[in-house]
């Protein structure tokens, strides 16, 4: 028989990812663990326990919104899932920092009267998903304040930032409200119509366009706002800015990643108005609503983060190239 050894094997590949990962998981469980019971023995840990119970009443609502609207296609959720948790991640990465920042007097006071606020006005606020989100988003601050100081904000602006822009789940509410500001109504749902009749002629479709609706001899489809792939364009473009982030690349380099993001998008958006139409006149109402629902959206999605992966690819090879 071979003889066995009494060392346990060393993990390799994959396996070594696993257990990193583990570890990391199970340090950040000891230090939550950690904080809590240190944070019960204090009047400021008290203070910022009652302001979590805030997010704590808050997270129902915000995680069902973003459920809902993954499971109706929406890709929203992939880009507050991403901002959460690089904005986390960096928190923790940065760690020893934020340790050593500690909050004067004035600025605990200051944050301890904000989180109090917040509690007390939390259930007054429940009617909308919006004042909800705004009671979250100033008690956070008020916790950061009293725990770091307002330099917090200065050494760590782009995480806060990220986590702040996670609060709200409807991203897609405040990208809508920015454009119809500057750019004319349906001015975009005008041009998908136009660019998907052009695409379905192309195809042998005798399809016409009318503003934004698209004919085809047996029935019209309406390109609403919800498939003038706008969502989708702020969603990879705000993804290439969070991967520039991420990869440390340049300014230039960040901002070609997040062009290419938003030109992507859109172009993806006119094959899937052209399969939404066929499927909608052609296929029947089950077909339409998978390939206008959560199945058919993802595997959009899917497709197009192939695609730009290649494209942080390159920019990332550039990268290394210039620094060698």
């Amino acid at each position: 028989m071979d003889a066995v050894s009494a060392h346990s094997p060393v993990p390799t590949g994959p396996f070594l990812q696993v257990d990193v990962s583990m570890q990391w998981l199970a340090q950040l469980q000891q230090a939550i663990v950690t904080w809590f019971q240190t944070a019960v023995r204090t009047t400021h840990g008290r203070i910022v326990l009652c302001g979590l119970l805030v997010g704590l009443a808050y997270f129902p609502f915000w995680f069902g919104f973003l459920a809902q609207r993954a499971l109706k296609g929406a890709s929203s959720w992939f880009l507050i899932a991403s901002m959460l948790a690089l904005g986390l991640s960096e928190f923790w990465f940065r760690r020893k920092r934020l340790l050593k920042l500690q909050a004067s007097e004035e600025d605990q006071m200051l944050g301890h009267i904000l989180i109090v606020v917040c509690v007390v006005l939390f259930p007054f606020f429940r009617f909308a998903l919006w004042s909800q989100s705004l009671v979250w988003l100033a008690t956070l601050i008020g916790i950061a304040i009293s725990t770091w100081g307002l330099s917090f904000f200065r050494h760590f602006f782009f995480p806060a930032f990220l986590l702040g822009m996670s609060v709200y789940p409807r991203l897609g509410i405040i990208s809508r409200n920015i454009w119809e500001f500057f750019v004319p109504p349906n001015s975009l749902e005008n041009l998908m119509a136009q660019l998907g009749t052009m695409g379905l002629n192309l195809i042998g479709q005798e399809a016409t366009a009318n503003g934004r609706f698209i004919s085809l001899p047996d029935g019209t489809v309406e390109v609403g706002w919800g498939c003038n792939g706008l969502d989708m364009a702020v969603t990879m473009s705000a993804a290439g800015l969070l991967l520039g982030f991420l990869f440390r690349l340049t300014r230039s380099q960040t901002l070609l990643l997040i062009a290419s993001g938003f030109i992507l998008a859109m172009i993806f958006n006119i094959p899937r108005i052209m399969l939404v139409t066929i499927a909608n006149v052609y296929w029947g109402k089950w077909w339409f609503d998978f390939w206008h629902g959560f199945w058919g959206g993802q595997i959009f999605v899917g497709i197009l983060f192939t695609i730009y992966y290649y494209v942080l690819m390159a920019i990332v090879k550039d990268e290394i190239k210039s620094s060698a």
